[in-house]
């Protein structure tokens, strides 16, 4: 099978996956990625497929660097699976899109002031407008995947629900991601205390990624954890800024194959985030064998066993956070026992040779649908992964 895997020109989790993706089904398959370069524009994306002439195409979050109907003038022309890591496709990527309930055409936004405002200046109605044509001009036997339920849910409530939307939860490598002895020497980090970790990805800009919820980890720890814990210490990784406090140490960057050595070196992970889908993060640490604190938020609680293999907590919610922490720093065996039982869920349920089975078999379903279609002898062949309920 000849597989196209089309994304923007960005990091983070979408590129994770489409990149996992790439590796994983190039060994049985033919598989090229796009943007081949950072030059790349939808000329030149559409220009290489018609060369390449996929069997499938696997489009990620192609709306961050190529216009939004680029998913359309795709799926008319080849079989397509649609993979939607975040809201843009209904809304936009700030934080109250993730859950707002008025997104069908966003003419009542929140983030907009003024009756008046609301229709004439409201870029998210005259973007929305945009993308439900979008959606309208795909062809119809264009398949959605979503890493969890609730981004599935929340796609079937929108004009989306026309499309055949399959859950595919994300995979980790667990050979990897595995438990390993702590090297806190390698990362600067002192070797006696209880070290929280926080992985956020950001643009190496000079900004603040409020939805990861930086800010409010950095009031739980402060003015929370370390008047009761004081030899306790949090490590920043990714983020562009981190609380100025003496037990707290910026990491900056990490690359991926040296987060296994950092999650081995810090005792609990914890993820404040304010709005997310299904964050890599909270699947690397439990792959790793470390408890995870995480806001109860998006596909989280798909994640994370309440009481089982972390806590959840409200987001934005500092007390809450330091309450979590607290309780596991308090008793040092739930931070195995919770680790323990992460490793083994992950391994139950979040393991790489899965995933990239359930993508490839997605995948051929597809391209055999479009195939009977093109010849006319079947209307609708139907997934064997079904649709997520």
């Amino acid at each position: 099978m000849r597989i196209a895997i089309v994304h923007e020109n960005w990091g983070a989790g979408a590129a994770r996956c489409a990149r996992d993706i790439e590796a994983g089904l190039s060994r049985n398959h033919e598989v090229i990625y796009f943007p081949r370069n950072s030059r790349e524009n939808a000329a030149s994306i559409l220009k290489g497929l018609a060369e390449f002439q996929p069997d499938v195409v696997n489009c990620h979050s192609v709306y961050g660097s190529l216009p939004y109907g680029t998913l359309a003038d795709i799926s008319r022309r080849y079989p397509t699976c649609f993979t939607v890591h975040d809201t843009r496709p209904i809304g936009s990527v700030e934080s109250p899109c993730w859950s707002c309930d008025r997104n069908d055409w966003c003419l009542r936004c929140p983030l907009v002031d003024g009756a008046v405002r609301k229709i004439v200046g409201n870029r998210y109605l005259r973007s929305r407008l945009r993308k439900r044509l979008t959606h309208f001009r795909c062809a119809s036997d264009m398949a959605i995947a979503c890493p969890s339920l609730w981004m599935a849910a929340r796609l079937r409530k929108r004009e989306l629900a026309r499309f055949q939307i399959v859950h595919i939860p994300n995979g980790i490598d667990l050979d990897a991601f595995k438990p390993l002895p702590p090297d806190r020497a390698r990362f600067g980090l002192p070797e006696r205390g209880n070290i929280l970790l926080h992985m956020a990805w950001h643009a190496g800009e000079w900004t603040i990624n409020e939805r990861k919820g930086m800010r409010f980890l950095g009031e739980a720890f402060i003015n929370h954890i370390l008047p009761r814990f004081p030899d306790t210490y949090l490590a920043v990784a990714g983020e562009s800024f981190a609380p100025n406090h003496p037990n707290v140490r910026p990491l900056g960057m990490v690359e991926q194959k040296d987060i296994p050595a950092l999650l081995a070196s810090v005792d609990i992970s914890v993820t404040p985030t304010l709005a997310d889908n299904f964050p890599y993060t909270i699947l690397e640490a439990m792959a790793c064998g470390k408890p995870v604190v995480a806001s109860a938020v998006g596909g989280i609680p798909e994640q994370v066993v309440e009481g089982q293999t972390g806590f959840l907590v409200p987001p934005a919610d500092a007390r809450a956070i330091a309450q979590a922490v607290t309780q596991l720093l308090e008793v040092a065996a739930l931070i195995k026992q919770f680790g323990v039982a992460g490793r083994a869920s992950v391994e139950d349920h979040f393991g790489m040779p899965g995933f990239l089975q359930k993508c490839e078999s997605l995948f051929e379903k597809l391209a055999e649908g479009r195939r009977r279609r093109v010849n006319g002898d079947a209307a609708n062949l139907p997934l064997a992964l079904g649709k997520s309920h």
